[in-house]
């Protein structure tokens, strides 16, 4: 159930929630929360696990695999990328939840390791990815002037 979480629709779903119902903040932090598990999904899935293509610990040794059998490549953990992303992500604008979100993203991470999809190495490169993704995406729409309705914006101004 943990490892479930980090397939990346827990952490869209929270960041739609927060959208809806956090205020400014909120909106900008629960765009950030959505749109960096995608990204960095997206980055390790589509161009960087075809690249590597590392075989799962239960390939060529005999690990107990606890559930289904992933057929993709192992490195990086796109799981990891997609948690710490999120929880980058939303530790940017609330500073306080932050071992609340890096608990849980460590948690998937761990859980990908004991379920016998990956290896350690894959997990770690995949929170580094995935934490990187989440500050550049976080400090991003954290500097922007949104409009639309999602945050403040400076008055024109009056040049004379």
């Amino acid at each position: 159930m943990v490892s479930d979480v980090g397939e990346g629709l827990g952490w869209v779903v929270a960041g739609i929630g927060l959208v809806w119902l956090g205020g400014t903040r909120g909106r900008r932090a629960g765009i950030a929360a959505a749109l960096a598990p995608l990204t960095a999904t997206y980055l390790v899935q589509r161009l960087m696990k075809p690249v590597f293509r590392r075989r799962r610990p239960f390939v060529d040794r005999e690990v107990l695999v606890v559930g289904i059998k992933p057929a993709d490549a192992s490195f990086p953990s796109g799981h990891s990328a997609a948690s710490f992303a999120a929880a980058t992500a939303l530790s940017v604008f609330y500073p306080s939840a932050a071992p609340l979100t890096f608990s849980l993203a460590t948690g998937v991470g761990l859980s990908r390791v004991y379920l016998g999809h990956h290896f350690p190495s894959d997990v770690a490169v995949g929170a580094g990815i995935g934490a990187a993704i989440g500050g550049v995406i976080a400090w991003g729409l954290k500097s922007l002037r949104l409009e639309a309705g999602l945050g403040p914006i400076s008055p024109p101004s009056q040049a004379k």
